[in-house]
């Protein structure tokens, strides 16, 4: 029987993502509407929303939103440190969140990709290099603890990328919309590792920021901080997704075949395109970093499956392992605190991008599709939740969905209760990861 629920399961999840790609390329081809026989059934099923100027007092308002975050993050740290009884101290504060994969970042600035090494190995090259660069270079110039600038470098992107995220969203969508979405953003229950030495801050920031300069048609700008974010995260390569998107439906190109303007469309998008190589430039940073290492490349791929036992798989496959090792594990605490999520955020994100391929542009839900194929196409999928805390169409789609829906409501103070009980686990050492 189980194995039945999980075809259904499997089933349903590439329906569900096949139908929202469906729905995106009529968007793009400028449909709204598809006939089936004798109903014709809608593509956009929300009105589109009128977005407005983003003010100083809206950019302070998003500023202190992430600050305040960041603040209830450290403080509940803090409380958590004096309830297990030890001490409420800078090292024991730093101590509880430095777990996981915040271990090795702060290693990695520290000691650097040649000199971190376990078991006579560069096991540690898997991790992308920007972030520990950028928590090195912060130490050389202000001095104090590695952690300190680690902690000071994903709090302050952070909460730029809280400033970004708004005006991207009121520009887009209102204010209004932009508010919930920030509130639906820290309410998310991986959201604590923005406040972690983690990677997620620099790549909230960079991505939005380069999703931002692609929809305003910035193309060098936005090649530029695509490079930084390939640099940060794999995840970065997805934002070729939404650029080729946006080429598409500024450019029409199929239209101007038939009008014969070939030459002007080979013009224009060369003029949109060629920046796009700056993703190029960014992974291949990387690769020259495995080659002054280890001499190879395309080491960190050894690694990755060698010792991590990470490498790609069919997104079916992906939730077919989270649920086979669910139901081989039972109700223990790695289920509920790993499993369990991992396959609750991708039901979710995937009704969020069947909702965005109906009521965002194409290139936000070109983005959202492209973040959870990538994120749910790993041999080991134990960090899924994490990585989609910086998928940002995703509270966008839920932010205008909750507009649409006020009767759902009670999903943004439950959201925020779960992420206090998930950070209270995280913070005395149950893996979260």
């Amino acid at each position: 029987m189980t194995y039945i629920l999980r075809y259904l399961f499997q089933l349903a999840a590439v329906t569900a993502l096949a139908a929202a790609a469906l729905a995106l390329l009529l968007r793009m081809a400028g449909r709204e509407t598809l006939t089936l026989g004798p109903r014709t059934v809608p593509i956009r099923w929300d009105a589109p929303c009128r977005g407005q100027p983003f003010t100083r007092s809206m950019a302070l308002r998003a500023a202190l939103w992430g600050l305040a975050y960041l603040a209830a993050v450290y403080a509940a740290t803090v409380l958590c440190c004096a309830v297990s009884g030890g001490s409420v101290t800078w090292e024991a504060v730093v101590s509880a969140l430095r777990r996981s994969d915040a271990v090795h970042y702060r290693n990695l600035a520290m000691l650097g990709y040649h000199g971190y090494i376990e078991n006579g190995q560069h096991l540690f090259l898997v991790f992308f290099p920007l972030y520990p660069w950028c928590v090195r270079l912060l130490h050389s110039l202000i001095g104090g603890s590695y952690d300190l600038c680690a902690h000071l470098l994903s709090g302050s992107c952070f909460v730029a990328g809280c400033v970004v995220f708004a005006r991207l969203m009121t520009e887009e969508l209102g204010w209004e919309a932009a508010r919930l979405g920030l509130g639906l953003l820290t309410a998310y229950p991986f959201s604590f590792f923005f406040a972690g030495v983690f990677t997620e801050s620099l790549f909230f920031l960079l991505s939005v920021a380069a999703f931002y300069s692609i929809r305003r048609r910035r193309w060098v700008r936005a090649g530029l901080l695509g490079a930084l974010a390939v640099l940060t995260r794999m995840q970065g390569l997805v934002l070729a997704v939404p650029w080729l998107v946006q080429v598409w439906t500024d450019e029409r190109p199929l239209q101007k075949l038939r009008r014969r303007e070939g030459w002007v469309l080979v013009r224009d998008l060369l003029r949109r395109l060629l920046p796009l190589g700056f993703l190029g430039l960014g992974a291949g940073v990387y690769l020259a970093l495995n080659w002054s290492v280890e001499g190879d490349p395309f080491r960190f791929a050894f690694y990755q499956r060698d010792h991590w036992f990470q490498y790609p798989v069919p997104l079916p496959a992906c939730l077919g392992i989270l649920w086979d090792t669910a139901a081989a594990n039972g109700a223990n605490a790695f289920t509920f605190t790993t499993l369990l999520p991992e396959l609750i955020v991708f039901v979710l994100s995937a009704g969020a991008v069947l909702y965005a391929a109906g009521a965002l542009p194409p290139p936000w839900t070109a983005y959202l599709l492209g973040c959870l194929v990538l994120n749910y196409s790993l041999s080991w999928p134990l960090s899924c939740g994490r990585y989609m805390a910086c998928a940002f169409p995703l509270f966008a789609a839920l932010a205008l969905l909750l507009r649409r829906r006020p009767a759902l409501g009670w999903a943004l103070p439950a959201s925020a209760l779960l992420q206090g009980a998930y950070l209270y686990a995280f913070l005395t050492g149950t893996s979260i990861y």
